[in-house]
């Protein structure tokens, strides 16, 4: 019997516009402010800002009262961090050399581009707006995954060395192996 091969990169393409499509229909709804007022009523939130006030960490208090105050900011910056995920490995599983080498680079060029067609759509839904700072939130989001695939490479090339040295790292490296490289 013959299996059918597919590509990582084709598998990552493929969940990349399926991702982009899920974008386009969150953007396509007209009271995205019911999402809100569910967050707002999650008893952990509450909790979680109680337990940053009782241990004097402010920069953690500020962080919640801003999620508060601009759900949808919090929203698009995560929604565009799992699309910058998904380009990462899109174009780091290219067979285009340019493309794998600037993986992070051309995931955040693609994203902010696919951020202001989303921004654009928006301006035509009822009850919706384009703003810079959604497009901003878009681009923060999909700069933090970047960042985060960089470490994390980082990280594994100093455990590569690690590893060599001592021995401690393996069952660490081959995780973060298998977990970004797929060999």
């Amino acid at each position: 019997m013959h299996m059918l091969k597919i590509s990582k990169f084709r598998i990552f393409a493929f969940l990349s516009i399926v991702y982009a499509i899920f974008i386009f229909y969150l953007s396509s709804l007209s009271d995205p402010t019911q999402l809100a007022s569910d967050f707002a009523q999650l008893q952990f939130i509450h909790d979680l800002g109680d337990f940053f006030k009782q241990h004097n960490m402010q920069f953690a208090v500020d962080i919640v009262n801003y999620s508060y105050d601009n759900f949808d900011k919090i929203v698009h910056m995560f929604l565009y961090f799992g699309f910058g995920i998904l380009l990462h490995l899109t174009f780091r599983n290219s067979n285009n050399r340019t493309l794998k080498h600037y993986a992070p680079i051309f995931a955040i060029l693609i994203g902010v581009l696919y951020g202001i067609t989303d921004e654009i759509h928006q301006s035509f839904v009822p009850g919706r707006s384009a703003t810079t700072d959604d497009l901003l939130a878009n681009s923060i989001g999909l700069a933090i995954a970047q960042i985060i695939f960089w470490l994390a490479i980082i990280k594994a090339l100093f455990w590569k060395k690690e590893k060599k040295r001592t021995g401690i790292f393996r069952k660490a490296f081959s995780y973060l192996k298998a977990l970004f490289s797929w060999p």
